[in-house]
């Protein structure tokens, strides 16, 4: 039944029910009047409007706010490709069920109350924008997360940029890194354009850098040092030419050997060496020769011998210059070759033109080396010439020899004997080897009496089981019926003398014994026999010196030129056969200026000295004369052993030069009158006087200055020829010029003597 038009009261004023709930189909449309909320699709609002289904609207507005809620853990859900619009479709979130999309015609703004935007996997937080003091910060939140930026060639996807958490951010560039400029560090800003080929790139010193070329010709930093450096296993190579100069790596430490000219070393006189450290070379401007510093502490000359291999022979010849005041290897070999060596040694003093013969005698026992000198023949009897000393060290005996002046030279004949040593003969020499001899005296040696006269012995006794080495020299000589020796010379390394020796004669046979002080003891000898009747021989070194009669008076029994030999070591035989008598001498000649010799030792059957040797020059020729105290029909037979020392040329530091500046040490003679060029006042120097020649009025005259700048003409003539004296100090210009002629004179006429005396 239909509803007519409600009038009157029946309802009251805006439609209120008096407190009673209206409803329509129930739940369709509900009013609670209680508690003024509308319920759609539902009895039970508990809202002002509450709607149990869908709502459709165009617009949904709001007085203020628009709040739309959900219940505890419950969402508000818009489908999936519904979009949420703002202001118009330009601005668009919505998602498809598995993304979501955010559009917007101009920007996207998010302001972050909180400071922190998160990016959380579903599971944890993997990194966050962070906006702490109004600054932007990017951070990985994993432990060794890196952050990689990637893109897309084509179809490829690629990472430009990592960013390694776990090196503390080292970044790693896919390409290139382009810039318009770049800052390093904030210290070193690089040049915003490629420089020419070969350029280098180099600094300001305040951290701009830029590109420049490098002369090919040099390469220099101001006073700091130039280094280049390979810290692997190649080579630092310098070149020229395409040729290798120099080069160094870890196993060669300077390498020039592709080169055909020289390495020039630093140059300077002795007195401007440095402190030195091992392995340091100079050439020494002073001794005029390479030195370098050993491990012993102390400057040494270098090539001390005359060849870098070991010389394993009996006997060798050789020679040391620029022996200065420093002290110096002559001669080595290694400990293995031999135990002894003799030394039969001519020595000059370059400075001041002198010779000597000497004789070294040199033992060692592997560790440690003595030496002794003999024989020394001198042109100046005042000139100790060189001193020597003896030392083992790498393996190697060494001779050395220290200079009294600072330039000396030597020239030496070297016999020596050791394990080395093999038997056999060359010429008059021969080397004999008993290789155990005891207590017990044993023979030796032996030779035919009625074939030799006599015989010069060194002799080497090794005590292997102590490591001693004593070295003798013997002189042996016979009357056919006995046979006498004098032992000489003898070195030891140890305390006491190894052997004795004797001779005799034993059928036709001249027997040489030794009797041990110790026992097992291996000696070795080098012998040199002469006959009654040698012939005359001539070798390099050596020479055999042939028979000659003498009688009392001095005869010449040898004889050479000094430019061939300075000087000569001589054995000599006598035998007289009258008398019955022999003798065995060993003479020593020098010659420089004049001839120069020495005798001695010698051994005689007469008990007193058989023969008497002199020596005198002529010219160039040294002649050697003997005299015999048997009377006439004496025959003298010798050998010889000659070497030439010639000059080895002082340095200049060392010779008085006529135009260079120099110091000149030593006492210097000088063999004519010396002439002084004439100068003008020297400048005063600390701890000096001067002697110097200097015109005045148009005559060279002589002065003297002394320290304290007085100036004294020690030549006392004034240009009219009298006597004055004359002196200026330089420093306050004060002169004094006394006429000393004219002031006797006056002294003349006070006194009425006469003090000048004309002749």
């Amino acid at each position: 039944m239909a509803i007519g038009r409600i009038t009157g009261s029946v309802l009251k004023s805006n439609l209120t029910r008096n407190g009673t709930d209206l409803a329509f189909e129930t739940n369709l449309l509900y009013l609670d009047v209680t508690n003024s909320r509308v319920g759609i699709g539902t009895s039970e609002p508990t809202t002002a409007l509450q709607v149990n289904g869908t709502v459709t609207a165009t617009t949904v507005a709001g007085a203020t706010d628009l709040n739309l809620s959900a219940a505890t853990n419950g969402d508000i859900n818009i489908p999936a490709n519904i979009g949420l619009t703002f202001g118009d479709d330009g601005e668009k979130i919505e998602g498809d069920g598995t993304n979501l999309t955010i559009n917007s015609s101009g920007d996207v703004i998010m302001k972050l109350t909180g400071e922190q935007l998160i990016l959380n996997d579903g599971t944890s937080n993997i990194g966050q924008f962070d906006l702490t003091s109004n600054h932007l910060t990017v951070e990985v939140l994993g432990n060794d997360k890196d952050m990689l930026f990637k893109g897309w060639t084509g179809a490829s996807q690629f990472t430009a940029l990592t960013l390694d958490m776990s090196a503390a951010g080292a970044a790693t560039f896919n390409s290139t890194i382009a810039a318009t400029g770049l800052t390093i560090n904030s210290a070193y800003t690089l040049p915003t354009a490629d420089g020419s080929s070969e350029q280098v790139i180099k600094t300001d010193g305040s951290g701009t850098l830029s590109f420049t070329t490098i002369s090919t010709n040099s390469v220099s930093q101001g006073n700091s040092n130039v280094t280049v450096t390979d810290s692997g296993t190649g080579a630092v190579t310098v070149a020229a030419d395409g040729n290798t100069i120099i080069t160094m790596n870890a196993s060669i430490t300077l390498d020039a050997s592709a080169a055909t000219n020289s390495i020039r070393l630093p140059v300077g006189t002795t007195a401007q060496r440095p402190s030195g450290s091992t392995g340091e070379i100079r050439y020494n401007s002073s001794t005029d020769a390479i030195e370098g510093y050993t491990t012993s502490g102390g400057w040494a000359q270098l090539g001390a011998t005359s060849s870098t291999a070991e010389n394993t022979d009996d006997t060798l010849t050789g020679s040391s210059t620029a022996i200065s005041t420093q002290e110096k290897v002559v001669n080595q070999f290694t400990t293995g070759s031999f135990d002894s060596a003799w030394y039969l040694a001519v020595t000059r003093d370059e400075i001041n033109d002198e010779v000597s013969t000497a004789k070294y005698s040199l033992a060692h026992n592997n560790s440690a080396a003595v030496v002794s000198t003999s024989q020394v023949t001198r042109s100046d009897a005042t000139n100790s010439f060189i001193t020597v000393d003896a030392d083992v060290t790498g393996g190697n005996a060494r001779l050395k020899a220290t200079g009294t002046s600072v330039v000396n030279s030597v020239s030496f004949y070297r016999i020596a004997l050791g394990d080395n040593t093999t038997a056999g003969t060359t010429g008059s020499a021969t080397t004999v080897i008993n290789t155990d001899v005891d207590s017990g005296s044993e023979s030796i040696d032996s030779w035919a009496k009625g074939s030799y006269r006599g015989a010069k012995y060194y002799i080497s006794v090794n005590n292997a089981s102590k490591t001693e080495v004593t070295n003798i020299e013997a002189l042996v000589v016979h009357d056919g019926t006995t046979a006498f020796i004098t032992a000489y010379g003898v070195t030891n390394t140890g305390s006491n003398d190894l052997v004795s020796l004797t001779a005799a004669v034993d059928g036709n046979n001249v027997v040489v014994s030794a009797q041990g002080n110790e026992p097992n003891l291996r000696i070795t000898s080098y012998r040199i026999l002469l006959a009654d009747g040698e012939s005359g021989s001539s070798g390099d070194n050596v020479n055999v010196v042939a028979a000659t009669t003498v009688s009392s008076t001095a005869t010449t029994v040898d004889s050479f030129v000094n430019s061939a030999y300075t000087g000569a070591f001589y054995v000599f035989t006598g035998h007289n056969s009258t008398e019955g008598a022999a003798s065995a001498t060993e003479v020593m000649v020098i010659s420089n200026d004049d001839a120069y010799v020495s005798t001695g030792p010698a051994i005689s059957t007469k008990g007193t000295d058989q023969l008497e040797f002199s020596a005198t020059q002529s010219g160039s020729t040294v002649t050697v004369k003997a005299a015999s105290t048997s009377g006439a029909s004496t025959t003298v037979n010798g050998y010889r052993v000659h070497m030439l020392r010639g000059s080895a040329g002082a340095s200049t530091a060392d010779t008085v030069l006529v135009s260079t500046t120099q110091t000149i040490t030593g006492a210097k003679t000088f063999d004519s009158a010396l002439a002084m060029t004439v100068a003008s006042d020297p400048s005063g120097v600390t701890n000096k006087a001067h002697i110097y020649a200097k015109d005045e009025s148009s005559n060279a005259e002589v002065f003297v200055r002394d320290e304290a700048g007085n100036v004294t003409k020690i030549s006392p003539h004034n240009e009219d020829g009298d006597w004055e004296y004359y002196s200026r100090n330089t420093k306050t210009g004060k002169t004094v010029r006394v006429n000393m002629e004219e002031m006797i004179r006056d002294i003349e006429k006070l006194t009425g003597k006469t003090y000048i005396k004309n002749d």
